[in-house]
């Protein structure tokens, strides 16, 4: 025992020296941040921008020092000597994260720094999905890389959210759900203090995709080409699975449903028969009838041989979330050149979000995409539905 805290001790204290070589790595990135903003900013901008930066980088840096003596694999208990790729990766985004973090509260960039949020998110969304394969294949996963992803993955949604509101990109409420996750594992705390039972989540794909969907508005409403009227209406669609995700695991942890009962799983099959098999079958029709209308006249931004073959793909069901979100691009491309329509491009906007998030539905003939969308990066076999 002896013997196995002094290695304990002995790997943290190495591992402190590569936290320092983070560290100074870090305050690199936020410096060279600094200097490029201060080229286009005027200097109380770009002082603030490198406080809000700075500030972020040293909570990530004590999160690090605090999850140092994690870096094992779950059953291990001696913590590894090095951080490996795995983790590399995934201090890179928190290095994005800190550089995402400075454009809070600043005025709306222009120009080429205006595409510089939307970037740096883009890049922590692309990392996150191959730091967790990289550590598994390089047999390096931690509960240290666990919490850092963790981590950094609220941080993230939840600086992308504040600045949708910042840019009038999102509805001041979305904060709420930037909240969901740190409100929920607060209300699990105060049940387990107050010693009120707290159930296990079942394990489900469905949580995963709704994230990743999540996340992938949260990149694609901070891109300067989309404006506040076609993400705005987004928002409401995309609060809703997220919403509805969180509700039903807190009723199952806090016992209110048992996710087991016989009971609850008829509901959940029929419920489930409607929203994953005639809403997003409905949806395809109507998206099809407004698309072939809607850009039919010769006036259209859109010219009708690009719009057919999308909409022959979402009427079959062949590919349909990918179809699905080509007919997303071709209805904001139409409200960007001639404003929102709430009955023909809106609507259009509408179907395409609920197919790109519940899929082709019934009478699909081709999904390939599900089976990928639900596996992990390197994994064979998806996880339970």
């Amino acid at each position: 025992m002896i013997d196995d805290n002094r290695e304990t001790r002995m790997g943290v204290s190495r591992l402190r020296w590569q936290w320092l070589k983070v560290a100074t790595l870090y305050a690199a990135g936020v410096l060279l941040g600094y200097r490029f903003v201060q080229q286009v900013w005027q200097t109380d901008d770009a002082v603030q921008w490198f406080g809000l930066a700075t500030a972020v980088m040293i909570a990530q840096m004590g999160i690090l020092w605090w999850v140092l003596p994690y870096n094992h694999r779950r059953r291990e208990t001696r913590p590894r000597v090095t951080l490996g790729y795995g983790n590399g990766l995934t201090l890179t985004r928190g290095l994005g994260l800190c550089l995402l973090a400075g454009f809070l509260f600043a005025p709306h960039p222009t120009g080429l720094l205006a595409w510089a949020p939307a970037v740096l998110y883009t890049l922590d969304r692309l990392i996150d999905y191959v730091d967790g394969y990289v550590a598994r294949v390089t047999k390096n996963e931690t509960k240290l890389g666990e919490i850092l992803d963790m981590e950094f993955d609220g941080l993230g949604i939840l600086i992308a959210i504040l600045l949708g509101i910042q840019y009038g990109k999102l509805p001041a409420w979305y904060l709420i759900l930037g909240f969901s996750r740190q409100l929920f594992v607060l209300g699990m705390w105060l049940r387990r203090r107050r010693g009120v039972p707290v159930l296990d989540l079942p394990p489900s794909d469905y949580r995963r995709l709704v994230a990743g969907f999540q996340t992938g508005f949260m990149t694609v409403m901070l891109w300067p080409v989309l404006t506040p009227e076609i993400t705005l209406l987004a928002s409401y669609l995309f609060a809703i699975p997220l919403t509805y995700s969180f509700g039903r695991d807190w009723l199952v942890i806090s016992t209110v449903i048992d996710a087991d009962s016989p009971r609850y799983l008829r509901a959940r099959a029929a419920v489930k028969r409607v929203l994953a098999g005639w809403l997003p079958l409905a949806a395809r029709l109507v998206a099809v009838v407004l698309a072939l209308i809607l850009f039919a006249h010769r006036e259209s931004a859109v010219p009708l041989w690009v719009v057919t073959p999308v909409a022959l793909l979402l009427l079959f069901g062949v590919v349909g979330r990918v179809a699905a979100l080509a007919m997303f691009g071709l209805a904001a491309v139409d409200i960007l050149s001639g404003g929102l329509r709430w009955f023909d491009n809106g609507l259009l906007l509408v179907c395409s979000i609920i197919v790109i998030h519940l899929g082709s539905g019934r009478f699909a003939l081709w999904q390939p995409e599900e089976r990928l969308i639900r596996l992990k990066l390197g994994a064979t076999e998806p996880e339970p539905p």
